[in-house]
This record gives C-alpha cells, structure tokens and sequence, in this order.
C-alpha cells in the first residue's frame, strides 16, 4: 500500500508539472520567497551542515552501520547490508534517470546559497537521504528494544526531513522537487520491502502425518513437484494412508434398524 500510494501521488505531481512545463507549482514560489527574506548567515551554514549529510559518502556510511546492527550473526549482517546498499544504489539510478527524464530547470542561480548540478526533480539529497531512513527505520526495528528504536525512527526521519528543506532553504530546489524526492523514496521502499517479503516467505514447506494411537505429528515430508503435501497417518505409527475399506454390518450401531432387504415378511 506504501508503494502505491507514494507512486500514485508522485505520478499526479508529475503530471501536474508536465502540464505547467516545468514552472513552478502552486506553493513553490510562497516558499522560495520565504527562504530568500529569513536567511541570515547563521542559518545558510546550518542549513549547508544539513544538507551536506544527503549525499557523498553519509548516506552509505549509515545504510552500512544500519545493516550491522539489523542482523544477529555475520551471515545475516552481510546480507542485510548488501541489500541495503542495492535498495539505495538502484534508487540513486531510478532518481536519476527521472531527473533527466522530467529536465525541470532549478530555482535562479542567483537565488543559490550552496553548489548544485543536474536537473531538479525530484531532489537528489531529498530522495538519497529518506531512503537511508528509511532502511534504518527497517534495520532498527528487527532486534532494538522497541523504545530505543521508536527513538532511532524519529531521529532518522527527523534528518531525512531536514535535509529535504534545507535544499528549498538554500534556494536550489522547489518544493515540489522536494515532495516528490520523499515521494518517490516511499514508493521504492514499499516495492523493495515487498519483494524482500516475497522473498523471505519463500514456499510453504509439505508436511506428512507420523505418530500412533490415532495421534500424528506434521514433520516436512518432500514431494516430486515440490508443492506443499500432507499425508495423513492411520495411526500405526508408520505414517502411510491407508485406502478406505467399504463399510460393514459391524460398522453400524447395535440398536440401529436392520436395511430394508433384511426385515422379516409380513402378513400370513
């Protein structure tokens, strides 16, 4: 549902800035024009701190430790880091080629506090550094203590927020190039969490019946095609149905009624 969403809200963006060819949207040019009146040096360095974080070396460097911490052994953190480290390689390529795709021109080059390059939208730092969160909000979760990684979460998307405003702050982004970077962070995130999911759950495994005195235990039991399969025990301990056998007269109840072609005549 994440991913759908987030994808479905960044396609009307899209569409709505195709349909404008580029210019900004409503609200863009309301909050470019705040950030150039309240922007003291004070607060185009902090804001520069910030927005260094999203990008270079920082967010591989958190998406690593993240994956240390996620798994309980070596095997596991190996593999967690290296899938942390493709979810946000492949988004940096899928962020990129829209960029080139979408070719929306930034703010005025005038209006700049800090370098930027490339096209702007969807914002790079934006996009970079809510996926990083957003595996740390995955990896923190799996084994933390749950109010130790409630407070990781906060913390992380705290940061992924920031970095995102920091880049209208400095005067390099639209704000819409900033929501459609966490937009689409949320909508690769919801695909990869799905098919890790997929992934993990793998298929069922088969099950046979072993057991005796007409009580069996499920234990795997391995099939040709290798579907699921059950057999049912009959209860001698061996764990082999056994064909059903036709019914009897002894099967019936003792004050059961005798069939119809067995009843006595009647009459003289």
């Amino acid at each position: 549902m994440l991913a759908v969403v987030c994808a479905v809200l960044f396609a009307a963006l899209a569409v709505a800035m195709g349909v404008r060819h580029g210019s900004p949207l409503p609200g863009d040019g309301a909050a470019h024009a705040w950030a150039l009146r309240y922007r003291p040096p004070v607060g185009q360095a902090l804001a520069r701190g910030i927005t260094a974080t999203g990008t270079g070396p920082w967010p591989y460097l958190i998406v690593m430790a993240a994956g240390l911490v996620a798994g309980r052994d070596t095997g596991e953190r190996v593999r967690a880091v290296v899938y942390g480290l493709a979810v946000l390689v492949a988004g940096q390529l899928v962020r990129s080629g829209l960029m080139e795709l979408f070719a929306r021109a930034r703010p005025n080059t005038a209006d700049w506090a800090a370098h930027a390059s490339g096209f702007a939208f969807p914002s790079g730092h934006t996009t970079t550094s809510a996926l990083t969160a957003g595996f740390v909000c995955w990896a923190v979760t799996r084994h933390i203590r749950p109010g130790l990684a409630r407070t990781t979460c906060v913390i992380a998307v705290c940061w992924a927020v920031a970095v995102g405003l920091s880049r209208v702050y400095l005067g390099v982004h639209w704000a819409s190039d900033v929501l459609g970077g966490w937009l689409l962070a949320g909508a690769w995130l919801g695909l990869c969490w799905w098919g890790l999911g997929r992934w993990a759950s793998g298929p069922a495994p088969a099950v046979r019946i072993t057991g005796g005195g007409g009580s069996g235990r499920a234990v795997p039991v391995a099939r040709p095609d290798g579907r699921e399969g059950r057999c049912d025990g009959d209860g001698d301990g061996t764990g082999r149905g056994r064909a059903p056998r036709p019914p009897t007269a002894s099967d019936r109840p003792p004050d059961s009624a005798p069939p119809p072609d067995s009843a006595p005549p009647s009459g003289p």
